[in-house]
């Protein structure tokens, strides 16, 4: 499912819980001027904060307070932010225009809070050819955390990503597992596009998307590569959650020998 993003000054929530399929997966993107605050505290629910652009003071109950934020979009500089573990109070307080986006899972367990810094993430190359991208885990799977894995990929003007076609949509560990995900894009220029395609091996899925700056698709099931179009650098930040913490992706039979080229 698809949704257009347009949002105000505020809390802008963008996908609510149980909404577009999704069973797992929230996001709120903050969007804050200067001087402005906000504070919340997660009760049963584990968070991921990421800063997409400007800087902020981070004040997390039980850790010393951070300044964080480096970067004056998505597409310039590491991303920094924090996972928040379930019961934790925290406040964002914008010391310059700020956009921060917060994803939440419904989670039974505790873990602790922590930042992150930017000299804790490294970019990835990842692909090759015309579908190269540079991936980086917020969250990542070796990250402590009970649902989340939470990371950025931003693909070349022209490129292809998250390709070949892969999908983890069964509980069928060691070959896969299931997570459902959900993207927001972005564009440098704003005004670019790309194109998506969520399809199953059965053909009862298969929905070509046009996308589009500030656009959230979810992913409930199926194959998801997604192209740029020519001339238009593409982004999009993630989140994975589901019943187990296992990351197996399944690539598409069809498509797998292009990875081995």
């Amino acid at each position: 499912m698809q949704k257009r993003c347009l949002l105000q000054n505020g809390l802008n929530r963008v996908l609510a819980s149980g909404s577009m399929g999704l069973s797992f997966l929230e996001l709120d993107i903050l969007v804050l001027n200067p001087g402005e605050k906000y504070q919340e505290k997660l009760e049963d629910k584990e968070g991921v904060l990421t800063i997409l652009s400007g800087r902020t003071r981070l004040e997390i109950a039980g850790l010393p307070a951070k300044t964080l934020g480096l970067r004056p979009n998505v597409f310039s500089g590491r991303p920094e932010g924090a996972y928040l573990g379930s019961g934790t109070s925290f406040s964002v307080a914008a010391d310059t225009a700020l956009e921060a986006a917060l994803f939440r899972s419904p989670v039974s367990q505790t873990m602790p809070s922590y930042f992150i810094e930017e000299k804790k993430v490294s970019p990835e190359k990842r692909g090759g050819l015309n579908f190269s991208r540079s991936v980086t885990d917020l969250v990542g799977i070796k990250s402590p955390a009970v649902r989340l894995i939470v990371g950025e990929t931003i693909g070349e003007a022209g490129n292809w990503s998250s390709y070949p076609p892969h999908k983890h949509d069964r509980d069928q560990l060691p070959e896969e597992s299931l997570l459902e995900e959900v993207y927001l894009f972005r564009f440098r220029p704003e005004n670019g596009f790309g194109l998506m395609r969520i399809y199953t091996e059965d053909g009862s899925v298969d929905q070509p998307i046009l996308i589009r700056h500030n656009d959230l698709v979810s992913i409930p099931r199926g194959y998801h590569p997604v192209a740029a179009a020519a001339g238009y650098e593409i982004y999009y930040l993630w989140a994975l959650a589901g019943p187990k913490r296992e990351m197996r992706v399944y690539e598409d039979p069809a498509h797998k020998w292009i990875s081995k080229k």
